[in-house]
């Protein structure tokens, strides 16, 4: 199968699961914290399963501080984007995600002396723009809970790649993929240890929509690395999968009636995509 097939599969799989986790929020019952616990449960399962088919390889033990830290990040920015997901809307939690890339290229300018370039700049200028833009409200510039959750979700994960690249440097992706999904979720529980009864509970009414949306996410980080085994370069993939910004906007107005400022949301995931392009 050709990468570019993955790679669309990627960016439809990307964009329609945001819509099932914005509509597993939806109800007043759910709960972002036990939502968050079993999407990573989930999630680990599944990729544990193709880790299995395509062979599994034990990592070095001193790449486990680094697991621990793409841990501790993946477990926040999982929470954030659930709890985001609750009070704010499909749309402007995908357009604010985006922002996530500035956080990666700060990260990697820092800690792994990458280089900036004017157009990278520009990119990093144009995503702050469009979070500008989408948290406007009634002429004033004002970031509500929602929004503050969903730009620390995107910082979490943001940061998360990069300590996701020095491991895959010393270490098999694949196998990578299948072992770092369960550690957000155990480390979620932890913290959230005391409220175990009502965690069993959700497990046992799941939300269909959180499973659709844990099975299309699968598929995105599967079809993500699978598409670099194919001869894709990351910078090529990633480009591409920010089509679904765009993709993204398009659904929730039609799916999910998000049709507020809809002008607004479309120049913003515009301004996103083309700066996360020139980042990239």
């Amino acid at each position: 199968m050709s990468w570019y097939l993955l790679a669309a599969i990627n960016v439809v799989s990307i964009s329609v699961g945001s819509l099932f986790q914005k509509l597993s929020m939806k109800k007043e019952s759910s709960d972002p914290v036990a939502s968050s616990i079993v999407f990573q449960f989930l999630l680990g399962f599944i990729t544990l399963i193709y880790g299995f088919i395509h062979g599994l390889h034990t990592p070095s033990v001193s790449l486990l501080p680094f697991f621990l830290l793409s841990g501790i990040l993946y477990a926040t920015g999982t929470l954030s984007f659930f709890k985001a997901y609750k009070s704010i809307e499909a749309s402007e939690a995908t357009v604010l995600g985006g922002a996530g890339v500035v956080f990666t290229i700060a990260a990697s300018f820092i800690f792994l002396r990458d280089k900036l370039t004017l157009l990278q700049l520009l990119g990093v200028f144009l995503i702050l723009v469009s979070v500008v833009i989408i948290s406007i409200t009634r002429q004033k510039f004002k970031l509500n809970t929602g929004a503050g959750l969903a730009l620390l979700g995107a910082g979490s994960y943001g940061l998360a790649v990069v300590s996701d690249s020095f491991i895959i440097r010393h270490y098999d992706a694949v196998s990578y993929l299948s072992l770092i999904c369960f550690i957000p979720g155990i480390l979620i529980y932890l913290l959230y240890v005391k409220r175990t009864l009502v965690i069993l509970q959700e497990i046992r009414h799941i939300d269909r929509n959180l499973i659709f949306f844990t099975f299309l996410y699968s598929i995105q980080a599967i079809t993500f690395y699978v598409s670099l085994s194919l001869g894709a370069l990351v910078s090529q993939i990633s480009s591409i999968s920010r089509a679904s910004i765009v993709l993204t906007v398009i659904l929730a107005t039609i799916y999910l009636k998000e049709k507020k400022h809809i002008g607004r949301k479309i120049i913003a995931a515009i301004l996103t995509t083309i700066g996360v392009l020139l980042v990239t």
